[in-house]
């Protein structure tokens, strides 16, 4: 089982929770059915004309294919530093989110109860929490400038 999911400062997408293994093909197919939605809602209700896509060097999210499929959906990326998590404010999301998942030492007997906790904890997530993470970018951006393209301390 795999999760996928986007955010930004004025929301976040519905959750993605995957089988199998995922190739550039599924991948795109994902980003069709979760986020270009959330694109179109950014770009029509919060006038957001060019919002930036950020993801990981994950080996599907590099791929040509993804990437010539993200440059089709007109869909700006941000150019992603190498071994640099603390700059993804999606890295910290995931962190809150297994914690509400497995919070107090909560065990699944089946998938089933595991995904429908998922679904529950991305709900959980606050949308004032998501809105700090992501104004907190151009900090962690200019103390990777200053440390060379350095890894940089939460």
């Amino acid at each position: 089982m795999m999760v996928w999911a986007g955010m930004s400062a004025h929301g976040k997408t519905d959750i993605a929770i995957l089988e199998g293994r995922q190739d550039s093909a599924c991948y795109t197919h994902t980003l069709d059915n979760y986020l270009a939605p959330f694109i179109k809602n950014l770009r029509e209700n919060h006038g957001i004309c060019n919002p930036i896509f950020q993801q990981d060097n994950a080996s599907i999210h590099k791929s040509r294919f993804t990437k010539a499929h993200i440059e089709a959906m007109g869909i700006k990326k941000l150019k992603w530093p190498t071994k640099s998590p603390n700059l993804n404010p999606t890295e910290f999301v995931w962190g809150q989110l297994a914690w509400f998942v497995y919070e107090g030492g909560r065990q699944f007997d089946t998938k089933a109860e595991l995904k429908a906790q998922i679904i529950r904890s991305w709900e959980d997530i606050k949308q004032s929490y998501l809105r700090d993470l992501v104004n907190t970018m151009p900090t962690r951006m200019a103390q990777v400038v200053l440390k060379n393209g350095g890894p940089i301390d939460k």
